[in-house]
């Protein structure tokens, strides 16, 4: 290879694209010569990792860049920034492409252009964080820029104003009833009244909330054991709790059904009257808090599941194998990600109607798109595979987050 390119021999020895695109990076950015303790083991000009004469900036036998790293901490700073995110131009050539026209990238990478963009699974971690970031800061997409303590000022400006509304739909009504203006001023002045000493009904101490709060859970509680252990909790006659028969609520919209699960063995139904106690008692935050921290993982085995699909899907046509199907996937999901955090953030400027539709209209778009490009099939065909794989990634979607739920609990 002697007189031949350094990059090109690096390539044809089998670097990793992205490596080589990091390395090329880091070797053109100046840096300062400084003294170091640490010498080379070899001279100048040799590589110091396997001994092999450098003719460039990478050594062409294993890769690594001939940089000395004694620089400023902030310049290695940066090299990590850049090989999480590939902050030297390669994320921001990845998002427009990724977002704005569906298989670009997929197809280029899948043709050998690959240093130029984010690598495919590096590029779906980085979705996946920002996505999962935002779920566990505001506790769900609904939390972001949500107000979780109203005003209690505002509340009382509100209700005296719903009340005048009232009163003043009263008035007309009397007024076409034909009544007197004497008698519907009477009137409009009791009922106002009445309301007014409803409204000054004085509040429970927090001691007594709280203990019939704690009473309330204690009763679910009790319905839980009597449904999971009917063995040990018999019920009898002026039982105040009976056993559940259908799902109920444990925490702020968290419903658990625990119907149907008295055929397990006892030690298994045991430890599910343990673990629901621990979620009734903490108001379904334990069981919230489980599953976000299985979501990216459930979410992960989903990568693979959907290319099985696609491969499935592709089974008759030839060079198509289940790598290319993977980097589909792994484009598809990152997109995905992408496009929820996008439109969880502008849910707080538009209507979070608008943004739910513009997500749906905009994701089957791009899986159109996708299998036009990738794929070159027809209209039709590629109409037809969105429509097939809405559905079945929507049962596969409903049984991971059943299983997320079950894990969920079970972990709790």
């Amino acid at each position: 290879m002697t007189g031949s390119d350094p990059i090109s021999e690096a390539v044809v020895a089998g670097s990793a694209a992205g490596e080589l695109g990091d390395a090329i990076n880091a070797s053109r950015r100046k840096k300062r010569e400084r003294f170091s303790a640490f010498e080379a083991p070899t001279p100048a000009g040799v590589c110091s990792n396997c001994s092999t004469k450098l003719s460039g900036p990478v050594c062409h036998s294993c890769g690594q860049t001939a940089d000395t790293y004694h620089r400023p901490l902030w310049e290695l700073l940066t090299d990590i920034l850049d090989g999480l995110f590939g902050l030297e131009g390669r994320l921001w050539r990845t998002l427009p492409a990724l977002m704005f026209k569906p298989g670009k990238i997929t197809q280029n990478y899948l043709s050998g252009v690959r240093a130029r963009y984010v690598m495919p699974f590096r590029l779906y971690l980085t979705a996946s964080v920002l996505f999962f970031l935002l779920v566990f800061a505001f506790d769900g997409m609904g939390g972001v820029g949500e107000d979780a303590d109203p005003d209690p000022a505002q509340d009382a400006a509100a209700n005296g104003e719903a009340i005048e509304a009232e009163l003043a739909t009263l008035d007309t009504e009397l007024a076409e009833a034909g009544l007197p203006p004497e008698m519907r001023e009477r009137m409009a002045g009791e009922v106002e009244a009445a309301l007014a000493q409803a409204e000054a009904v004085p509040e429970l101490p927090p001691e007594m909330v709280a203990m019939q709060e704690q009473a309330n859970r204690d009763e679910i509680k009790q319905g839980f054991r009597r449904t999971l252990l009917p063995e040990l909790y018999p019920s009898g006659e002026g039982d105040s709790v009976e056993a559940l028969d259908g799902p109920i609520e444990v925490g702020d919209g968290m419903m658990v059904d625990p119907t149907g699960l008295e055929d397990l063995p006892l030690e298994v139904r045991e430890a599910l009257v343990v673990r629901f106690d621990r979620i009734i008692d903490t108001e379904g935050r334990a069981l919230v808090v489980s599953m976000q921290r299985w979501a990216p993982t459930m979410m992960f085995f989903m990568l693979p599941l959907y290319a099985l699909m696609l491969a499935g899907m592709h089974f008759y046509k030839k060079g198509y194998f289940f790598y290319d199907h993977l980097v589909v996937s792994l484009h598809f999901h990152a997109f995905m990600f992408f496009l929820i955090t996008g439109l969880s953030i502008a849910a707080n400027i538009i209507p979070g109607e608008i943004a739910v539709f513009a997500g749906l209209i905009w994701s089957n778009w791009y899986l159109y798109r996708l299998h036009r490009t990738v794929y070159s099939h027809g209209r039709f065909t590629s109409l037809l595979r969105v429509v097939i794989l809405d559905f079945a990634y929507s049962i596969l979607l409903s049984i991971g987050l059943l299983g997320l739920l079950i894990v969920g609990v079970l972990t709790s």
